[in-house]
């Protein structure tokens, strides 16, 4: 940091791997809902297109929240193809047919997946990093959300 000064809440390279792999799973589930909004088909196709297209928009919002703070935190975002895909520890699925039923559960899986990953480390975090905690809890709640919505259109 300038001056010389300490920043009392960075925690060196664990915190920037774990927001690098969160960028990875942000931005393999942006790739994922878009492939699925264009590939679904059969009955709630529309449905599922709809959702699918706000789920990307919202992992992109969250991809690019996260990298913003591996920057204020003095790391680089790890964005390159090849580092998204080693990063990621949740596999982005991508359809083999299209219907609607196995894209959502598919889809569930990954979003259960992620908010999984996002309650540990806000919990592991704890009042360590305050900004990388609130911005986790923020990403959390939309996930929790977006869970709910693919939910619905499963009707479970």
């Amino acid at each position: 940091m300038a001056g010389g000064q300490e920043n009392p809440f960075m925690h060196g390279p664990d915190v920037l791997t774990l927001l690098n792999r969160d960028l990875a799973n942000e931005m393999n589930a942006m790739l994922m809902f878009m492939v699925d909004g264009l590939v679904a088909r059969g009955q709630d196709a529309l449905d599922l297109r709809d959702v699918a297209k706000s789920i990307a928009k919202s992992s992109f919002k969250h991809a690019n929240k996260i990298a913003a703070r591996i920057v204020e935190l003095e790391g680089v975002p790890q964005l390159m193809p090849m580092h998204i895909q080693d990063n990621a520890s949740i596999e982005a699925k991508m359809p083999a047919d299209g219907h609607v039923q196995a894209v959502l559960t598919d889809a569930l899986e990954s979003e259960l997946q992620a908010v999984i990953e996002y309650k540990n480390q806000i919990q592991n975090i704890g009042f360590q990093d305050p900004t990388t905690r609130t911005l986790l809890e923020s990403i959390l709640a939309d996930k929790e959300h977006e869970v709910e919505e693919v939910r619905n259109l499963l009707g479970i």
